[in-house]
């Protein structure tokens, strides 16, 4: 700015407060003036303009060195000069300390001069304090950090003026930070009401209600939400309602909910994620696909979304292009167990082995204290005719794997596989130690009674397991037919009958079918053997040691 151009300004301002002044002091007849008193509620004034007061517009005649002081206070502050005026408001309380104008305007000059501290005493004599007074105490409040204080002076802002939306704002924001959810719906329903068109209100008080539990309530507000602003801008309101939905295991309505929001967010991720997910949740995998292809189109980058729509094909056994997706994902980095996992899978359900193995093995260095990877490539290596490696397999695991759930699988599986290379005494080794540390599994009871009561071994024993087997689970076919069939390698055919028979009426397995078979052979009733061997050979067409004894 030019040298002249300040001196016009200087100029200015000095004119501007000389008329300033002269209109003050036109407005002074006498010795005295009145200024309202801080208990008079009628005309008040909170604008610097309240100094252009006259006799016959304010009751109360006051010393007049009182509104001196506060006229020339107006004019600082319409000058602007803030520090000035604070200081007239000051000196002008000094004559005339129950003014509500004087003690209002020195509380703003305060609060321009971020004195908050001093602005709780500058109020506090006046009574009965209004809206405004509360408001500017509750502004100093939350500037000091007292929320406790500034809580109050906002509630009796809200007593005073129910319409008042900054408070009621002010009031959700503290409670909010509390973590005062009741005190916290009254605030937004009072927002609410206030501004009855406003959906996110009616979206906050549905999230708010559903924390609560409280369903109904809940339900109201989202759909009220959704009801005045349903597009794309309102999204979550949707989403939200349909997990209410859900949580009230309301499914079809939950469905419909999402596909309403489709409807005017067709290519919205949210969206298309939450209902690939619904779908696949409840196994409606052809649903599901829609959603899931959809996904992957709008976020191509998206590995997240790739999974989702290879798990969906691999359940839908559509293996080759679930397959290409989780051999893509494993080629460009996304190092997933998973992903190795399915792939390990989708080998076996096609016969490829070898490839099985590999994805198995890399799957058990990846994360090796999870049983599944062990069973899975311990299976791999049986079918690859390899029981040794599966042995193997199992006993790694079994030296990497802590929980102790699963350890009992891989004691279980270990168990049989020793039974399967005729390594009995071992198997037997593995399966007596699962029940010494899980005493009541019923299916290693029943495995090891079995197993030794085939072979004529500890019959008693054998009995003990099953009959204990059987106790826990007494419809269980193959519980039953060991319970029979060591009833039968004891000689005690009758019983041994009994046994089988429920187990024959429970499933049509064809060692149960042939176990009845030889019970009525021992009995002497070859009629009912050669019906029952024959009901097994259809089970079994295969199986030679059945046509030999329907051959003699």
């Amino acid at each position: 700015m030019s040298g002249k151009v300040k001196v016009i300004v200087v100029l200015f301002r000095s004119l501007m407060l000389l008329t300033l002044i002269a209109v003050v002091l036109s407005g002074c007849s006498g010795s005295k003036t009145r200024l309202r008193s801080a208990g008079d509620e009628s005309s008040i004034r909170k604008s610097p303009r309240a100094a252009f007061i006259s006799p016959q517009t304010d009751p109360g005649w006051v010393d007049s060195r009182a509104f001196n002081y506060y006229a020339n206070a107006v004019i600082f502050e319409l000058a602007g000069y803030i520090p000035e005026a604070a200081e007239g408001y000051r000196l002008a309380l000094q004559y005339h300390p129950d003014s509500y104008e004087i003690r209002f305007s020195f509380a703003r000059m305060l609060m321009y001069l971020k004195r908050y501290a001093d602005i709780p005493e500058a109020l506090d004599p006046i009574d009965p304090k209004d809206g405004d007074v509360y408001d500017m105490l509750a502004t100093a409040y939350r500037y000091l950090g007292e929320e406790d204080s500034a809580r109050w002076a906002y509630a009796q802002v809200a007593l005073q003026d129910s319409l008042n939306r900054k408070a009621y704002s002010h009031l959700a924001a503290s409670y909010q930070r509390e973590g005062d959810i009741d005190s916290l719906i009254w605030a937004y329903e009072n927002l609410a009401r206030i501004q009855p068109y406003d959906f996110s209100l009616h979206y906050e008080l549905g999230k708010l209600h559903s924390r609560r539990g409280n369903v109904e309530a809940a339900l109201e507000h989202y759909n009220k939400s959704i009801e005045l602003e349903p597009s794309e801008a309102n999204i979550l309101a949707y989403v939200r309602l349909s997990d209410l939905y859900q949580a009230m295991e309301k499914y079809d309505d939950a469905a419909s909910t999402l596909k309403l929001a489709l409807k005017v967010a067709p290519d919205d991720v949210v969206i298309n994620r939450y209902l690939a997910n619904y779908y696949l949740e409840r196994d409606s995998l052809s649903q599901s696909l829609t959603y899931a292809r959809k996904l992957t189109e709008l976020t191509p980058d998206d590995n997240a979304a790739r999974y989702r729509l290879a798990l969906v094909y691999y359940g839908l056994d559509s293996l080759d292009q679930a397959r290409t997706i989780f051999e893509n994902l494993v080629e460009t980095g996304e190092v997933m167990p998973s992903n190795h996992f399915y792939l390990g899978r989708i080998a076996i359900l096609q016969e490829d082995y070898l490839a099985a193995r590999d994805q198995f093995v890399t799957l058990t260095q990846l994360v090796d204290t999870l049983a599944q990877g062990w069973l899975d490539l311990a299976y791999v290596y049986t079918q690859l005719g390899q029981p040794e490696q599966a042995i193997g397999a199992y006993q790694t695991g079994l030296g990497r794997v802590h929980d102790p759930e699963e350890r009992t699988r891989l004691l279980f599986a270990l168990g049989a596989s020793y039974e399967q290379a005729g390594q009995i005494d071992s198997s037997v080794t593995a399966f007596e130690k699962l029940l010494a540390v899980t005493p009541d599994h019923a299916g290693a009871m029943n495995y090891l009674g079995y197993m030794l009561c085939d072979r004529g071994e500890r019959l008693d024993y054998a009995r003990e397991l099953i009959e204990k087997a059987v106790s826990m689970d007494p419809d269980n076919a193959a519980y039953l037919d060991s319970y029979g069939w060591v009833f039968y390698r004891m000689g005690k055919y009758d019983r041994a009958l009994s046994h089988l028979k429920r187990a024959a009426e429970l499933d049509n397995d064809p060692v149960i079918l042939d176990h009845l078979g030889d019970t009525y052979k021992a009995l002497n009733d070859l009629e009912q053997a050669r019906k029952w061997w024959l009901k097994a050979l259809q089970e079994d067409p295969d199986n030679e040691e059945i046509k030999k004894k329907l051959g003699q």
